[in-house]
């Protein structure tokens, strides 16, 4: 970023990002509450945003551990032995 100032270009592509990643309800749960955080809506939480940020980090870890354990769930350990077979000479 430039001289540290984020433009409407920034946001179109944090947009696409988005877009790429949710499906179309998801997205519009996103953008909404995003609108509403612009136009000054507190949710209930402390106007200087760190009660905000905090809910942040703890959302992404909630969501981190949810795909560890999905992934863990789907694919079963015994898929994941290796049989090694002895080098013939």
């Amino acid at each position: 970023m430039e001289n540290n100032k984020v433009t409407k270009e920034h946001m179109a592509e944090i947009l696409e990002l988005l877009a790429n990643r949710l499906n179309k309800d998801e997205y519009a749960n996103v953008t909404s509450a995003m609108s509403m955080l612009f136009i000054g809506h507190t949710f209930d939480m402390t106007e200087d945003g760190f009660e905000f940020i905090n809910l942040v980090i703890q959302s992404k870890k909630v969501a981190h551990q949810k795909r560890i354990h999905k992934k863990l769930i789907e694919k079963p350990l015994q898929a994941k032995i290796i049989k090694l077979k002895p080098k013939k000479e």
